[in-house]
């Protein structure tokens, strides 16, 4: 049988689940998965201001027949959100509460990461159901050069391969 895969975000203390593949996320400065306008990321008068984490990661509800492998996570590899707006990644395996990032010195530039060179979520194999693989955790960094307004989208993708 065809697995099902679904990616999540993942919030508070217990790690409560969202699915959001195929929908949309907002960075911003609360720990929840509501896509809204409330808790923005201000723009600083000078330095930068920073989003809370954004824990994502696969979650299986429908086992493969034989296997899933090779868990990735990639952009296009051009940040799209213009001048002063940064995103930030790093691959982690046990889940923590998501924090209000303060540095970027554990993260790397999420668009860094091309289908050429992904992050790296997990070699598997994946066999049953359940979450799958590492956390991809996304920040967002706004700096006193970004323009006002709502951030223009871009798209993430995870992908997988299966047996």
């Amino acid at each position: 049988m065809v697995a099902t895969v679904q990616v999540v975000q993942k919030n508070g203390a217990g790690g409560t689940q969202t699915q959001v593949d195929g929908g949309n996320l907002r960075f911003k400065v609360a720990d929840d998965a509501n896509v809204d306008l409330n808790d923005p990321i201000v723009i600083p008068g000078s330095g930068s201001n920073y989003s809370y984490e954004k824990w994502l990661r696969f979650n299986v509800t429908v086992a493969p027949t034989n296997q899933i492998t090779n868990l990735q996570f990639y952009t296009d590899g051009a940040n799209g959100m213009g001048t002063g707006v940064s995103m930030w990644a790093k691959a982690v395996t046990s889940y923590a509460t998501p924090a209000l990032i303060t540095s970027t010195s554990a993260y790397t530039d999420a668009f860094s990461y091309t289908s050429g060179s992904s992050l790296n979520l997990g070699a598997g194999p994946y066999t049953g159901t359940g979450e799958i693989g590492d956390h991809a955790v996304l920040g967002l960094e706004v700096a006193s050069t970004a323009s006002q307004g709502t951030t223009p989208s871009e798209s993430l993708t995870f992908s997988y391969d299966e047996t």
